[in-house]
């Protein structure tokens, strides 16, 4: 709803000594009629939606409103004689004025009380960051000049990363020194993708491009779980070849994929089974899916797939040297890309054929206002009725939806969208092909690149490169097609400017993004068991972006912190 409280706001806005909260605005509407009007309004993010009624305007009546900022407000107020239609972006604690009347029934909205730059604070936060790197970089640099440690350039070898790193990869528990064996740039890239999905689970400052989508759309929050897929199948290419070099057992290694694969699940589950998930620690309201849920059954179907058909060395030097080598990726995989294919093409064809009782074939939408109001219960279309038929009470309950009003449980990480994020996976297995397969960075860099076009331009195709157009729109919630490939796109264009940055040209350590790269999954599971307990986060007495992303970033700091002791202490712990 957009309006939050209409008694509760006027007491609010009208007391000077009263503080309003985040993304809280004041809107007085003076009704100079001598008849009463209905006011109406909806969030401009609410696609093809009703408006709804907030408040009844007496006539002569000065009515006060508390109303969200959170997007821009579509209002308006209709009799049997005037209606007038605006869309206004308020701005946070600001406070506006309407006045209707007779004489002008549709004026401009105007400013009482200047809002606050709510955007201040990550740009103090930005500059906080830059200052202390500069800082932690030049006292480094100085520390090492008086200590006459100063390391010279060092040849960079790819090949010779990929083979320590596939050592490194056979044990659960590694222990290494602090030049790092592994490959820089693939626990840089999972480092990122894991900080940023901590900050996000912890509020992101309740910034809205912090927080994913209300239903269609792309923010930063929305990237960081199918980056977190993607990287995890390009490490698929490199653990499996190790596997495949030190044993001819396949169904062992496929056994260790399950072992894992269950471990996750467990992890998932333990999760989810904290109170604030769930009201009781009971198995009724115990959710089944969830992201480690999501993860584990991606990776094992991709281990599996790369496990029984990926060929050795000596099959992998075929068409090495042939008039097909510069397509030998794609080539020596086309038993594995046959099969993901057939997975995708069964979710599309269950997506856009599977009837859904009372809703329209194909449907994608969220339900609740959306097409106004006409699929209320069809949250989720054929997604969203399978997870409701299979997993009943134990999916993800939430059926509030800050845009839709309320909607039918959905799970974002649900069956059918676990079938989407197979193919995020796969995509980064791809890449790892590419970075096994290729020895130069400029052959490898274009690769990426050319697939990052590839992928943009099919997601774009699919979307007409609107938010709410196109066959299929770009949805997180739904880990629809277009999305999936909008993410991979950013994925390998990530990467690639990463193996640049960290492997080839040696311009970046990775640093501090490569130490929670070494321990993804303990940093993740941490961080939810910890969720809200000091110090990692307190109990804010009056909230705003201000103290909410000084918080979130602090808990985001702390756990990269405990990510660099781990590193100190030569500790890498993978599942």
């Amino acid at each position: 709803m957009s309006v939050i409280n209409q008694s509760d706001g006027a007491k609010r806005c009208l007391n000077a000594n009263a503080t309003l909260e985040v993304d809280e605005a004041c809107f007085s509407i003076l009704n100079e009629f001598n008849r009463s009007v209905t006011f109406y309004s909806r969030f401009s993010e609410c696609y093809r939606c009703d408006d709804v009624p907030q408040a009844t305007l007496l006539p002569g009546v000065n009515t006060t409103l508390l109303i969200s900022t959170k997007y821009p407000l579509y209002i308006f107020y209709k009799d049997v004689y005037n209606n007038c239609h605006q869309t206004f972006n308020f701005k946070e604690h600001g406070y506006y004025g309407w006045n209707i009347s007779e004489e002008n029934p549709c004026p401009e909205i105007y400013t009482i009380r200047e809002p606050i730059n709510s955007y201040l604070p990550i740009f103090a936060a930005f500059m906080v960051f830059v200052l202390l790197t500069m800082s932690f970089t030049i006292g480094r640099a100085i520390v090492r000049v008086l200590k006459g440690k100063l390391s010279p350039d060092n040849i960079h070898n790819d090949m010779e990363e990929i083979l320590q790193e596939e050592e490194a990869s056979n044990s659960n528990l590694v222990r290494t020194n602090r030049s790092s064996t592994r490959i820089r740039s693939i626990d840089t890239f999972r480092g990122i993708a894991v900080l940023l999905m901590i900050f996000a689970n912890n509020g992101g400052g309740k910034y809205t491009f912090f927080n994913h989508s209300a239903w269609n759309g792309l923010t930063v929050a929305d990237l960081v779980l199918p980056w977190f897929a993607w990287i995890m199948g390009l490490s698929i290419t490199i653990s499996k070849r190790s596997e495949l070099r030190v044993t001819n057992s396949r169904g062992k290694i496929i056994l260790r994929c399950l072992l894992r694969a269950l471990i996750l699940v467990l992890l998932g589950l333990m999760i989810n089974s904290q109170s604030h998930f769930i009201n009781t620690r009971s198995l009724k309201d115990l959710r089944f899916p969830g992201v480690l849920q999501l993860l584990a059954v991606s990776y094992f179907v991709c281990a599996t797939i790369e496990t029984l058909f990926m060929k050795t060395y000596s099959q992998d030097d075929v068409l090495q040297f042939g008039r097909f080598t510069i397509l030998r990726d794609i080539l020596n995989n086309w038993p594995q890309w046959l099969i993901i294919l057939a997975i995708m093409t069964t979710h599309t064809l269950i997506t856009f054929l599977l009837p859904v009782p009372n809703c329209p074939t194909g449907y994608l939408g969220p339900g609740g206002y959306n097409e106004f109001g006409k699929y209320y219960n069809c949250t989720g279309g054929a997604a969203g009725y399978i997870d409701r038929l299979v997993f009943g009470s134990h999916m993800y309950s939430k059926t509030n939806n800050s845009v839709y009003g309320t909607i039918l449980p959905h799970d974002p990480e649900g069956i059918m969208n676990t079938m989407s994020m197979i193919l995020v996976v796969y995509m980064g297995v791809h890449a790892g092909k590419i970075l096994l397969l290729y020895y130069q960075c400029n052959a490898k860099v274009v690769r990426w690149l050319l697939w990052s076009c590839i992928t943009g331009i099919i997601a774009g195709s699919l979307c007409q490169f609107e938010k709410e157009s196109g066959l299929i729109p770009v949805s997180k919630k739904m880990m629809s097609l277009s999305f999936i490939m909008t993410a991979s796109c950013f994925a390998f264009l990530l990467y690639a400017i990463l193996h640049i940055l960290v492997d080839n040209k040696q311009y970046w350590s990775g640093a501090p993004f490569i130490y929670a790269g070494l321990n993804p999954i303990t940093l993740y599971v941490g961080h939810y068991l910890t969720m809200g307990l000091f110090p990692w986060a307190w109990k804010l007495s009056h909230s705003t972006h201000w103290s909410l992303l000084a918080m979130n970033l602090w808990t985001t700091t702390l756990w990269g912190v405990i990510a660099y002791w781990l590193y100190l202490k030569n500790i890498i712990i993978s599942v």
